[in-house]
């Protein structure tokens, strides 16, 4: 098991997801992914995240719910959330839970330095959950560049 930073992409397009987990993987950082909002509470329970990036446009308002169930679920979390919005859309993104905002489209090399620095700095949790191996370790070890 990796003793890097863990990163929660949430992503409901696979083309995306997959982009984005191929890119992350090769940073200083373990990589897991969600396809819907469920899925990633479930990850979220059993594993400390220092940075979930969020699509805001998953569908059903996933992302909202998402956001809402993750803070009342850990209220305790230092977890950096980054919420990837399409700027031309009215969504309402709640300050006290999200803590950076990026508007698509994104520029793939910037959005990994971002990640990575952003995840860097949150300190790891002083009683932290018992994560199994990063999507990316198995990926990593298979040569395969999306674990889901």
């Amino acid at each position: 098991m990796t003793s890097e930073p863990r990163v929660l992409i949430i992503e409901d397009q696979e083309i995306l997801r997959a982009m984005l987990f191929t890119v992350l993987r090769h940073q200083p950082l373990a990589v897991d992914t969600a396809v819907s909002a469920s899925d990633a509470m479930e990850k979220v329970q059993t594993c400390d995240y220092a940075l979930i990036l969020i699509d805001m446009d998953l569908s059903a308002g996933g992302a909202e719910t998402f956001l809402s169930d993750f803070r009342a679920a850990r209220p305790e979390a230092t977890t950096f959330i980054i919420a990837v919005r399409d700027a031309s859309k009215e969504t309402f993104i709640d300050p006290n839970i999200v803590s950076a905002i990026l508007n698509k489209p994104l520029e793939i090399n910037t959005l990994a330095d971002v990640v990575r620095e952003c995840a860097l700095v949150v300190p790891p949790p002083e009683d932290p959950l018992p994560c199994g191996p990063a999507e990316s370790d198995s990926a990593a070890l298979s040569g395969s560049s999306l674990a889901n």
